[in-house]
């Protein structure tokens, strides 16, 4: 399903309830470059020097799309039901005085490589309609300082000392402060307000309209500057004296302006909800009962949108986080923690512990292809090794949302090919127990020392802390960027549309043809060891012989670790 600023809220609470009830949620992204200015990565760099390509990388260029595409058992089916959504993603704010303001305020930077730019319209993407009809966002970050914008009665400007200006601009603001403050000290019923004009004749400038707005503020805070855009005296500026009407008339101004902020959060507000954070107060049901495209009434979503309980769905995701699922995974996640949640911190340690508080549980496709081989094994696209597995008989994986996505490099269609090579390979790898063969396995991970950031993380989702961990060394094929084939959704053999799979799961009553029984026996003891690692989960029988629970010992060798362009393999936790 495509996912545009003007039905984003309309389309959330679906979003949202498919989050809640996932198992897994994979996901993909597109941004506009992918490498920093210094080139690609050497073969034996170390994980900070890699880190820090990434990070130049992140902060000068832009997520433009991001594709969502939740994964459940149907127990009753005996397969897996896979949901998608495309975002396109836009640093631009819709148009209004507000948000004019805090463009400013911000000032955001779009960076676009020209290389990425052509590789993107070869494969039919339109960078103008998403950057006008992208889901706008706030980083948390960026959230913070809109509260210190929306409060402030000056959100414009800092403190100018006036003594540091020039003697005309210093004769200027004596000749302001004394003209206000004779209007102070002598009121008049025939006096509502005074004008102040520009003594150098014409309209007030810039710096003049800062300067009276700082002595307003600072001087006579019981007084109200305005200046004048039409009639005679248009160009000079109005002050009169507050009053208990215009002092109600601020605060609902600042209210409004706070829920416009929070609605500008967009797209952030569901990583909060994946990362177990909190949303639930951010949302307005104005929001989500409007729809722009369809009339209301004719579009079956309204009823379910009016009844979405937000604080059950937040609690739901706090309690159970479905498993973060991704391909070539630790670039993806650099571009989605600078974007939506905070600045990427100096230190690759720092950035693998606060991903680990965020995100416990993630897998990376592409690590699990290549754990155990060598450097001279062929690189396999995330198309390619899609296009193997998907032949495999088991697990069965049902689109049952029919995207209608066109090619590979569209977010969503990216993040439906990892959804079902994720199933598909985890099954194979589990199987065949492939996790129990003897690898030389050699990976960074992060040393524990106390992190500010990610206390303030921890606190904020009321998660555990971070695991204490320390350095190993490492050898696994070395990534590189994707140059993935073209290819059609719709010949996807392992996809059948469905219209009609239920949403809820009912417990099956035996565990009959769901795998061969040769593979029964041999995943039975692991399957029992993983039943009650996470309590606030529930395996059935059927699901346990398909993909481990989290607690198996098969995610002891592909969960939280991913690889690093040019550095090899690292552990997030």
């Amino acid at each position: 399903m495509e996912v545009n600023r003007g039905n984003f809220f309309w389309i959330l609470p679906s979003m949202l309830d498919e989050a809640q009830k996932a198992r897994f949620v994979a996901i993909d992204i597109e941004m506009s470059g992918i490498s920093s200015s210094r080139g690609r990565a050497y073969h034996d760099n170390s994980v900070q020097d890699s880190y820090t390509r990434i990070k130049e990388a992140v902060e000068g260029y832009q997520v433009l799309q991001v594709g969502f595409t939740f994964i459940l058992y149907d127990e009753k089916k005996s397969e897996y039901t896979i949901r998608t959504f495309n975002c396109p993603v836009s640093p631009l704010f819709p148009r209004s005085p507000f948000s004019a303001s805090l463009a400013r305020h911000l000032d955001r930077k779009i960076g676009i490589s020209a290389i990425s730019y052509g590789f993107l319209r070869q494969h039919n993407f339109d960078l103008n309609y998403t950057l006008d009809n992208g889901i706008p966002y706030l980083s948390r970050r960026e959230q913070e300082l809109l509260v210190q914008f929306c409060l402030s009665e000056d959100i414009e400007h800092e403190h100018i000392d006036p003594l540091a200006l020039d003697d005309e601009s210093q004769e200027f603001y004596g000749y302001a402060s004394r003209q206000i403050g004779e209007f102070v000290a002598t009121p008049s019923k025939t006096k509502m307000r005074t004008f102040i004009k520009s003594p150098y004749g014409d309209k007030l400038n810039g710096l003049q309209a800062r300067l009276i707005h700082q002595i307003i503020r600072e001087e006579y805070p019981t007084c109200i500057a305005k200046r004048i855009q039409v009639g005679g005296m248009a160009g000079c500026m109005s002050v009169t004296i507050s009053t208990r009407v215009t002092e109600v008339e601020t605060k609902s101004r600042q209210l409004l302006n706070m829920d416009e902020a929070k609605k500008l959060s967009g797209l952030q507000i569901l990583f909060e909800a994946l990362s177990g954070g909190s949303f639930a107060a951010r949302i307005n049901r104005e929001w989500i009962t409007h729809n722009n495209r369809l009339p209301v009434v004719a579009d079956p979503r309204k009823k379910f949108n009016e009844t979405f309980d937000f604080q059950q769905c937040e609690a739901n995701l706090k309690r159970n986080q479905p498993i973060l699922i991704g391909h070539n995974l630790f670039h993806d996640l650099a571009f989605i923690y600078n974007t939506f949640f905070e600045p990427l911190p100096p230190l690759a340690d720092d950035f693998l512990r606060r991903i680990n508080v965020l995100f416990p549980r993630i897998v990376d496709t592409k690590f699990m292809h290549t754990r155990g081989k060598h450097m001279m094994e062929p690189d396999r696209t995330l198309q390619e090794l899609h296009d193997r597995y998907a032949k495999f008989k088991f697990p069965v994986v049902r689109d049952v949302a029919r995207p209608g996505l066109a090619a590979p490099h569209n977010a969503g269609y990216d993040s439906c090919m990892t959804a079902v090579l994720f199933l598909k390979q985890t099954r194979s790898l589990f199987a065949q127990g492939k996790y129990m063969d003897a690898v030389e396995e050699k990976y960074y991970a992060p040393t524990r020392h106390d992190d500010p950031q990610e206390a303030k993380e921890e606190t904020t989702q009321e998660s555990s802390s971070v695991a204490s961990c320390s350095e190993v060394t490492t050898t696994s094929l070395l990534d590189q960027e994707e140059a993935e084939t073209l290819g059609a959704l719709q010949n996807w053999r392992v996809l059948a549309a469905d219209e009609s799979t239920s949403r809820h799961a009912t417990l099956p009553t035996r565990d009959a043809d769901l795998v061969p029984p040769a593979e029964q026996g041999a995943q039975k003891e692991s399957a029992q060891k993983g039943k009650d690692v996470i309590h606030s989960e529930i395996y059935s029988v059927r699901e346990l012989h398909v993909i481990p629970p989290w607690g198996d010992e098969f995610w002891r060798a592909y969960g939280n670790k991913s690889s690093v362009a040019g550095a090899g393999c690292v552990s997030f936790a």
